[in-house]
């Protein structure tokens, strides 16, 4: 039999008319190159299914619409995407295709997990949850001509027992940056986070020995490859991190990832960072204001006045901070525009993802804008955090629009790019003073 694992286009699509005014801000935009990283990641989970069910085909083919043409004459047994929100609109059409094509189709990921009745409208199975049990019963059931159209997952998987990812089923050339997850679980509940649904809020890991095994096994694949570590909130485990740190020091690598805030408070994990080869870590700061802030997640509310010394405190130990930034909550009025790019500018932030409120389904966002009759699209591939998809409170459509553009045009501009590279020459300086003396 043979497989065909499909990630569907759609993470910087959005429709026609989105799409190109994205690309005309993004056009005049100077020193993004961190999120062209995040955004040409190739899809993890898919890996990791052709690892779990690989002993079932005689082939199995890995493609990434976001870096090749899908080649419909090509036949498959199965065909299986994961995805989230923003490509779910380009699965159902892929699915619908596949489906005339007599194809089988199977959809697992986050918008599955969080819509399975719209999803199974145009896939045979669904997916609910982590998949690594659900997929073998799958199997045994397909093998058998019975295959079910819900699967549901409940239980917390062991990171132990998830199988290593094949990433030997990559276009390695295609990419410049490659995924690992090690842990699963956030601790935190942020109104808009879809995430917790899927793998909740306790916090899970592989042990240090199977993560050293994922890295060097990419690393021989493709040497001087950078890693993304794909976690939610990859250092909320400070034993764990320290551990883990201290072996990656041993291995020349680049890699970057998710963390909280609250990384500053442990001095020691600081120390490893820059010398584990992190270049790089994206904060969720989400607001600078106060009350908005507070109805997103009340964790990060306390945080808030330390915001402007943690940044410092990361950045001074050569690791930039990536901050990102909803603008048009409830509470902002039209000054918040201003107010986060001088925050990026006065902080020196290394880098900021900017978006607007998107209420991604299975988020608390979704479940409260839907009962207030605010969501203007479900075209989900508008969902991309960068078209305005909700109506705001405290401004218009048009106002949320043209302030987004400004403080992407304005944190992005040559100038700010130099004073920002000048800001990290003198800290790199410092750090090599230092080491030598």
């Amino acid at each position: 039999m043979k497989l065909g694992l499909i990630s569907p286009k759609g993470v910087c699509m959005g429709s026609d008319d989105n799409q190109r005014r994205t690309k005309q801000i993004y056009s005049k935009l100077v020193g993004m190159e961190t999120l062209e990283e995040l955004m040409s990641c190739p899809n993890s989970p898919l890996l990791t299914i052709a690892a779990i069910v690989q002993d079932y085909f005689t082939e199995i083919k890995f493609i990434d619409e976001e870096v090749e043409t899908i080649d419909f004459n090509e036949s498959y047994d199965l065909v299986a995407m994961s995805f989230m929100t923003q490509q779910a609109s380009r699965a159902f059409e892929l699915a619908k295709k596949y489906k005339e094509m007599g194809v089988y189709t199977c959809a697992g990921g986050m918008h599955p997990t969080n819509s399975p009745d719209e999803t199974i409208k145009y896939f045979d199975t669904v997916f609910i949850g982590e998949g690594e049990v659900t997929w073998i019963e799958f199997m045994e059931d397909f093998k058998r001509q019975s295959p079910k159209k819900i699967y549901q997952n409940v239980d917390e998987i062991d990171m132990e027992k998830v199988p290593v990812p094949r990433f030997d089923l990559l276009k390695l050339d295609a990419y410049k940056t490659i995924p690992i997850q090690i842990s699963r679980g956030c601790p935190h509940n942020c109104e808009f986070c879809a995430s917790t649904k899927v793998y909740g809020p306790k916090y899970r890991h592989k042990s240090v020995e199977r993560i050293l095994e994922e890295v060097d096994l990419v690393t021989s694949l493709k040497p001087n490859i950078q890693i993304y570590f794909t976690d939610d909130n990859m250092l909320v485990n400070e034993r764990f991190s320290k551990k883990l740190l201290t072996e990656l020091c041993k291995r020349k690598i680049r890699w970057m990832s998710h963390t909280d805030i609250g990384v500053a408070e442990h001095e020691e994990i600081l120390k490893l960072l820059h010398k584990s080869g992190c270049s790089k870590l994206v904060i969720g700061f989400e607001s600078i204001e106060p009350n908005s802030l507070k109805h997103l997640e009340r964790w990060k509310y306390k945080k808030y006045k330390h915001y402007e010394e943690y940044i410092a405190k990361i950045q001074s130990y050569g690791v930039g901070v990536w901050g990102t930034f909803i603008v048009g909550l409830d509470s902002d009025e039209r000054s918040i525009f201003q107010k986060v790019v001088d925050f990026a500018l006065d902080n020196n932030l290394y880098g900021a993802m900017i978006s607007v409120p998107t209420p991604f389904p299975g988020s608390k966002l979704y479940e409260r804008l839907e009962e207030e009759d605010r969501i203007l699209t479900k075209y989900w591939g508008d969902y991309t955090l960068w078209n305005v998809v909700v109506r705001p409170k405290k401004m218009s459509v048009k106002e949320l629009e043209n302030g987004f553009e400004y403080v992407l045009t304005s944190v992005y501009s040559i100038e700010n790019r130099m004073k920002r590279l000048n800001h990290f020459k003198r800290i790199y300086t410092n750090l090599m003073r230092n080491q030598n003396v």
